[in-house]
């Protein structure tokens, strides 16, 4: 059979995605992408023996690190277990010899002694090899020490490391482009919590960083373009909404009951309890909206640059499918997300013979008001998104 190839050049220029597609039927753009996937394997193969040499490098100075820590570290060269009966039951009690890795008494040796439980609930368990932060106290000759805690940067370096790789590795570019995002996030909240200590009004702060949030986010991973501001615009009207939504529910209904928020014994001015919770409920359902948001805008300008003659009725309708698809999953997603960090609370509760009326209504209605909240702003999300989406994208033959 013969394949017209020079239609399929031609057509293949207008984008990546459509060569790729229309290169079942060329010949010439198979080999083209047989080459091309050659190259890339060669290419993730010598990025995955750099990136192993330089962790490898960077996990070996790690523990090597203790100069740099004020600190003082130690690292424990024998542990011995002795198992002991109290009135509490079954304890186990642990003398470590460690060395001192660091400050003025740094390669002397110490014993440390160290008692932990069965359920290493509030204790820990410690082996050879480990290195610990301890408070000496004494003279150099008798020195005696208190461990204060695992020294764990390895662990998160490691786990942190595998990470990257992975998502370099599956994603390549956007993989990059979403570390560099969550970096950016992290230091806007950073500026954000700096401002708030200065005394600066919640709700501003909370407003400017969500635009901030949402903007560099989308425009960071998906760059600049009109379904990027389709999604911008459609995550900010969409957390607006919510927010306005929040405000009339509370108008009508009440504030609920701040003084069972577990951070309000901490906190010398309560006059601000609503606008921190305020800020809780909207960024943390800022995620989800921004998921859905760019998942329609993007579905919405494949569909006008497959077709860009496709009436508003099929561009609602194959919408319609992809946000029927998401909906369901990422309010599962906040369900999952918010209710997860209280099951042991739920639990010692309900072993303790509180009702599970009672725990819902006295012990987590925060959650649950997070939850609802957040997914009312998903279902609003789709059809201003729909909206957004079509108002932006129906008639436009290119997306630069």
């Amino acid at each position: 059979m013969q394949v017209n190839n020079k239609k399929y050049h031609e057509t293949g220029k207008q984008s990546g995605e459509n060569k790729r597609f229309l290169g079942f039927a060329g010949c010439d753009i198979i080999k083209t992408e047989k080459t091309t996937g050659g190259v890339t394997s060669m290419k993730k193969l010598y990025f995955s023996l750099i990136y192993l040499a330089v962790s490898v490098m960077l996990l070996i100075g790690l523990a090597y690190d203790a100069f740099l820590y004020k600190e003082t570290v130690v690292k424990i060269r024998q542990a011995e277990t002795v198992v002991s009966e109290e009135k509490d039951g079954t304890m186990y009690e642990q003398t470590l010899e460690a060395q001192i890795l660091n400050g003025a008494h740094k390669g002397q040796t110490i014993t440390l002694k160290n008692l932990y439980s069965r359920s290493l609930t509030v204790d820990e368990k410690y082996k050879k090899g480990d290195q610990v932060f301890v408070t000496l106290t004494g003279e150099a000759d008798e020195l005696e020490g208190k461990i204060t805690g695992l020294k764990r940067d390895s662990y998160v370096l490691a786990v942190l490391l595998l990470f990257v790789y992975l998502l370099c590795m599956m994603a390549g570019k956007k993989g990059i482009a979403a570390i560099l995002s969550a970096g950016v996030n992290i230091l806007l909240f950073y500026l954000a919590l700096c401002q708030y200590e200065k005394g600066t009004y919640v709700l501003p702060v909370t407003i400017l960083v969500m635009i901030l949030f949402a903007v560099c986010s989308l425009l960071i991973v998906s760059g600049w373009n009109r379904v990027t501001a389709a999604a911008v615009l459609a995550t900010l009207l969409t957390v607006a909404a919510a927010g306005v939504f929040y405000f009339l529910v509370l108008k009508l209904a009440g504030d609920p009951e701040y003084f069972m928020m577990e951070y309000t014994e901490y906190m010398n001015n309560t006059s601000q309890f609503g606008m921190l919770f305020f800020a809780q409920v909207l960024i943390g359902g800022l995620g989800a909206v921004m998921d859905v948001a760019i998942s329609i805008t993007a579905t919405a300008g494949e569909l006008v640059y497959v077709n860009p003659g496709i009436t508003k009725e099929s561009l609602y309708d194959g919408i319609r499918h992809v946000a029927d698809d998401i909906m369901g999953t990422m309010i599962n997603v906040l369900l999952l997300s918010y209710f997860c960090g209280s099951i042991p609370l739920i639990l010692i509760k309900m072993i303790n013979h509180y009702g599970f009326t009672e725990i819902f209504k006295f012990h987590i209605p925060f959650e649950l008001i997070q939850f609802l909240m957040g997914s009312i702003a998903i279902l609003i999300s789709i059809p201003i998104s729909l909206a957004v989406s079509v108002r932006l994208l129906k008639g436009k033959e290119e997306l630069a």
